[in-house]
């Protein structure tokens, strides 16, 4: 089955984000099944409800907010549980990637999502609020890269040399009125 951890490994659940497309299901609230197909342009979301019949959702990989991991504790007190999530705004259509007792090793998993679906890497807090990963370099966080050139502002405007000339314009068409010449018998 899709998604199964092998026998004495430290995951409950891992989708492998170098074999895309990959198909995955999650229980949602009891009440519902959702399975669901994921490859690098989008996501069809299929939810199996008791009292209705099954809904098909094709949602793009861009309404997704990003790659999202969550640490829960677990009953066994010094263990946490560790989620991997496709988050979404709505949260019937947020998707679990990888459920694992290991944080290191589900780490490394969650980098590589964002990595596969070139979406950023988040944070959900204790409390639910979501934040971004930030990314370091040793000792230096990075951040937005900035403007190599002083007037990169300008680029998509015209060139420096190009402003000082007028730029053209149309004279009136001529026209041109000759008789018709028809060779006939």
């Amino acid at each position: 089955m899709a998604g199964e951890a092998s026998a004495g490994s430290s995951r409950v659940f891992r989708l492998d984000p170098y074999s895309l497309p990959v198909r995955g299901s999650a229980e949602t609230g009891g009440t519902a099944v959702t399975a669901f197909v994921l490859d690098r342009e989008r996501a069809i979301v299929r939810r199996q409800c008791h009292a209705a019949p099954p809904l098909t959702l094709t949602v793009p990989l861009k309404s997704y907010r990003g790659v999202a991991v969550r640490i829960e504790a677990t009953s066994v007190p010094g263990q946490v549980r560790v989620f991997v999530e496709l988050l979404h705004d709505d949260p019937a259509l947020t998707l679990p990637l990888i459920a694992g007792d290991e944080p290191e090793d589900v780490a490394a998993d969650w980098q590589a999502w964002g990595r596969a679906l070139n979406l950023p890497l988040l944070v959900i807090g204790q409390d639910g609020s979501v934040s971004a990963a930030l990314g370091d370099l040793g000792g230096v966080i990075a951040g937005p890269s900035k403007p190599r050139r002083r007037h990169s502002f300008f680029a998509g405007r015209r060139p420096r040399f190009l402003t000082r000339r007028k730029t053209g314009h149309s004279r009136e068409t001529e026209r041109l009125a000759s008789r018709e010449i028809i060779a006939r018998n």
